[in-house]
């Protein structure tokens, strides 16, 4: 087996190892009133929430089993988890079998439908409209 080969799969067990502690973490520590978590620096200078606010409670939340309010905290996060994780998963089981997975198969409509999606939900999260009044 090649380098390229041995790299892919330390590189992959190292990611998944930190999403493991990552998790292990955030299950461990509630944001926002206990653990050490980096404030939203754009939250910070602006006032106004990212596309990526609420991101880290909503983790909390979902690794308690508590789904509504997870997708309350920020519903995209809660969306993109089972796409990112089939991702993740895929090019893990590729890689593992031995198969060098494409740079990139994603066709650049769906790359600009999901900048646009997020894009979206940045704007409309800070409207006062319901359901983003916070």
């Amino acid at each position: 087996m090649s380098t390229a080969f041995w790299n892919r799969r330390i590189t992959l067990l190292t990611i998944w190892g930190l999403l493991l502690l990552g998790a292990v973490y955030v299950f461990a520590f509630e944001p926002g009133k206990t653990g050490i978590f980096p404030p939203c620096v754009f939250r910070q200078l602006t006032g106004l929430q990212c596309p990526g606010c609420g991101s880290t409670r909503a983790l909390h939340q979902l690794l308690h089993g508590h789904f509504v309010a997870a997708f309350t905290l920020n519903p995209l996060f809660v969306i993109a988890i089972p796409l990112l994780l089939y991702v993740l998963l895929k090019y893990t089981t590729l890689s593992f079998r031995g198969i060098t997975p494409k740079p990139n198969a994603l066709p650049a409509r769906y790359i600009y439908l999901i900048f646009v999606v997020i894009v979206s939900f940045w704007i409309l999260r800070n409207t006062p409209l319901y359901p983003f009044v916070s």
